[in-house]
């Protein structure tokens, strides 16, 4: 996608090799959630087999706008879906790590 037509300046998806778009039906009441559950589940797919991801929260906004309403008309896509997320997906920048991080001592409580 073109950074210009997305209104940024530089490329929103940081340079990844795949970028999976999260679109929902607008206006049913649970588009935000539904969507949120999609794009949570396929993070978590994709960790499974080595892959990082880079949930981005600015489909919305981008889709939303006349440049945004023409890419999915560009592309075949119903206009009437709302841009809920993306995905930037590919495989970590050496160093990366799958390893967990150290839990904070004391990070929780149990409340009974």
């Amino acid at each position: 996608m073109n950074a210009e037509v997305l209104g940024t300046t530089s490329d929103p998806y940081y340079g990844a090799p795949t970028i999976i778009l999260v679109l929902t039906d607008r206006g049913y009441g649970n588009e935000i959630y539904d969507g949120s559950i999609v794009l949570q589940t396929m993070m978590l797919a994709a960790h499974e087999i080595g892959l990082g991801t880079c949930w981005i929260h600015r489909e919305r906004e981008m889709f939303d706008s006349e440049a945004g309403q023409q890419l999915l008309r560009d592309m075949g896509i119903n206009e009437n879906l709302m841009g809920v997320g993306a995905l930037s997906i590919g495989y970590e920048a050496e160093g990366g790590s799958h390893a967990p991080k150290p839990r904070k001592p004391d990070y929780y409580k149990v409340v009974k």
